[in-house]
């Protein structure tokens, strides 16, 4: 047997092991490329660990052949597969403010013409306390447990023989103050840090403040002009709010069908990719969670404000960070210039929490509403198809998602753990960020991450009520 066939054949075979199928590869490269450029040049991360720890166990058995390419210079990665060469290959590309974009062959002079022309700075106060400035923790109170906070955090550092945790950072703010943060070896308190899911609610808070100017109403007709005397005409932006607009969605990154997958990795238009898929429930009465929905969003969102990248990176850095006091925030887009809504955001662990200080103020900073009542009412209402999800947000309406915390809970929730909780009956905003890997099975309540022992470990530092 030749060499390439002695590896197809130890391909194979790990692939009918691991549920896997060749179909595989191109998004695994994709998914390898991206991971791996986004992590070096916005995160920062170590690029063996990346490699290693965080992208290969995620596509196993791709790593047995996958082939990485960096360059430092133009700083892109691509990645192939040593069965096909070129057929699987997949660039992705670092641009300045916005991240990585996966090239699909589009070339980068191109990508280039797309860039905002005048990226936002911003002076940080590195004196001032959080959420006003970055300076360090460094007043005590009197009224928390500090051993026991500091023991909590700790045990969701470790890791446990069920799955591989990988915390990357943990902070607590209390009434409004940051009283704890704690960060893995790789990262620190600059260190932005990805989204996946937890994107999908700076989406919905994007398309809030376009409902704040009377510009888009959730029950207007999603302005699809593909849709237009279609079965699919009904949508509206409510639907799509609530992931109930009835669309054809896998929402499988691998395996038969996986529209996740091939919508975040395979093609150029994101938004485009879940426009096109058939109606296959009325509009408003199943839930299908989709990762293309959010990316719709927000699509419909940068055409209310201009229709370029610019346009909408001007108005997230307008309109949102900057009055936040986040100087962190990267959102990514897809090759075509449309922001990836439902996955791709960096921010630092501490700008994550300022976002959830703003649910938890109910859109209030500093005595300005910078997102309206009216819109975190809707938010946090619970959808007829599902009364777990409001709009882009995670509930825990009857405690059905988290079982030992108070019903009001809510949160941003991401793929491998990430989440941003607030608990209104604690006036606590919790932040976790990892790449943590079930081995058990997962589910959509299953917590690998140990987010509620987290969360209880900390409430129980907290002054009693």
């Amino acid at each position: 047997m030749t060499p390439h066939l002695r590896l197809l054949a130890t391909l194979t075979a790990s692939m009918t092991l691991s549920g896997c199928i060749l179909d595989d590869i191109p998004i695994g490269t994709g998914y390898a490329a991206k991971y791996m450029c986004s992590g070096l040049w916005v995160s920062g991360l170590n690029d063996e660990r990346l490699r290693d720890d965080f992208i290969a166990p995620q596509i196993s058995p791709l790593p047995l052949i996958w082939k990485i390419e960096i360059d430092e210079r133009q700083q892109t990665v691509t990645v192939r597969d040593r069965l096909f060469g070129s057929r699987n290959a997949k660039t992705a590309y670092y641009r300045e403010g916005i991240g990585c974009t996966l090239t699909h062959d589009t070339s980068l002079a191109d990508l280039d013409r797309q860039a905002p022309v005048n990226l936002i700075t911003s002076q940080t106060d590195y004196h001032a306390p959080w959420p006003a400035g970055e300076a360090s923790i460094d007043r005590l109170r009197s009224d928390i447990d500090y051993p026991l906070l500091d023991e909590s955090i700790g045990l969701a550092f470790a890791e446990p023989e069920s799955s591989a945790r990988n915390t990357l950072s943990v902070a607590v703010a209390y009434q409004g103050e940051l009283i704890a943060e704690r960060y893995d070896d790789d990262v620190n308190a600059a260190s932005p840090l990805l989204s996946w899911s937890m994107a999908k609610t700076i989406t919905s808070t994007a398309a809030g403040l376009i409902y704040d100017r009377g510009d888009l109403h959730p029950d207007d007709t999603a302005p699809v002009s593909a849709w237009a005397g279609t079965d699919k005409a009904t949508v509206t932006l409510r639907h799509l709010l609530q992931m109930s607009a009835g669309l054809d969605w896998n929402e499988a990154a691998q395996g038969n069908d996986p529209d996740q997958g091939f919508g975040l990795f395979e093609v150029p238009d994101m938004a485009g990719y879940y426009a096109s898929q058939s109606l296959t429930a009325e509009p408003g009465t199943v839930f299908n969670y989709s990762t293309g929905a959010s990316n719709l969003i927000a699509s419909m969102v940068q055409d209310k404000v201009g229709g370029s990248l610019e346009d909408y990176y001007q108005f997230i850095q307008q309109a949102l960070f900057l009055p936040l006091n986040i100087h962190s925030a990267v959102i990514e887009f897809d090759t075509t210039g449309q922001p990836v809504g439902g996955a791709f955001h960096y921010l630092t662990t501490r700008d994550w929490a300022r976002l959830g200080q703003l649910y938890l103020n109910r859109g209030n900073w500093n005595g300005e509403q910078l997102l309206s009542q009216d819109w975190i009412n809707q938010t946090l209402t619970p959808s007829a198809a599902n009364p777990l999800y409001g709009y882009q947000i995670w509930l825990n309406t009857n405690q059905g998602f988290w079982p030992q915390l108070p019903a009001s809970t809510y949160a941003f929730r991401g793929f491998q753990g990430q989440i941003v909780m607030m608990i209104p009956e604690h006036e606590l905003v919790l932040v976790r960020t990892g790449v943590t890997f079930n081995n058990e099975g997962a589910s959509s309540t299953s917590d690998p991450a140990g987010i509620e022992a987290l969360a209880l470990g900390v409430i129980s530092a907290l002054p009693a009520e």
